[in-house]
């Protein structure tokens, strides 16, 4: 008799399977739900095919922004993005949406967003806004900030986090965190050498 024997003899009958040896019956169960666990997620995947969301920052708009003499920056920061679904079979629900802005990776401005779903190849327009003063650490970031000032673009980073659920047909599933990054060149309030602001693809990541 093979494994597959020994595994259903452990099934129908407990006792027999701890007398034989109840750590081979677990062995072979286990072996058993794991292989097709993994047939059933590979048909699913070919089935569906799941493609990477998308996202662009189509707009960035920086009214205030301004460092005081104790590092304390002011800003005033205006971004539309638009976040795609690719899929043409599975639709999207985003939870716990928040926006983040950072500048030389400190975080200076947060807003939480609305959660939204997307059906099947269907974008999502997003306007976060950020708006306040948040002190800034360092003196390296003060002098790269006079530079970029000077040169009429700032670096800002964009972080768009969410978590996501599937849905397939009328099942829904909890699928993985997403994080949206986008690093940005907006040009300074009033700068008369800025360069436009052009759109910009971000990086998604799971």
């Amino acid at each position: 008799m093979g494994s597959a024997s020994r595994a259903v003899s452990c099934l129908c009958c407990p006792c027999k399977c701890l007398a034989c040896g109840l750590f081979s019956c677990l062995c072979s169960i286990l072996i058993s739900l794991l292989v097709t666990l993994g047939v059933l997620a590979l048909i699913l995947y070919f089935i569906f095919r799941p493609h990477m969301i998308a996202a662009t920052v189509d707009s960035a708009n920086l009214s205030t922004f301004a460092l005081s003499t104790n590092s304390a920056l002011a800003y005033n920061l205006t971004v539309g993005m638009t976040v795609r679904n690719p899929n043409t079979r599975v639709g999207l629900y985003y939870d716990n949406v928040e926006a983040l802005a950072l500048y030389k990776d400190q975080r200076f401005g947060y807003d939480p967003l609305d959660s939204f779903y997307q059906g099947t190849q269907a974008s999502t327009k997003l306007n976060p806004e950020f708006h306040g003063s948040q002190p800034l650490q360092g003196d390296v970031t003060a002098a790269e900030f006079r530079q970029e000032q000077t040169a009429g673009n700032f670096a800002i980073n964009i972080d768009f986090n969410a978590k996501l659920r599937v849905k397939v047909w009328a099942f829904k599933v909890h699928g993985p965190k997403a994080k949206i990054t986008c690093k940005l060149s907006v040009p300074a309030p009033g700068a008369t050498n800025a360069s436009p602001f052009q759109p910009t693809d971000c990086k998604v990541w799971f």
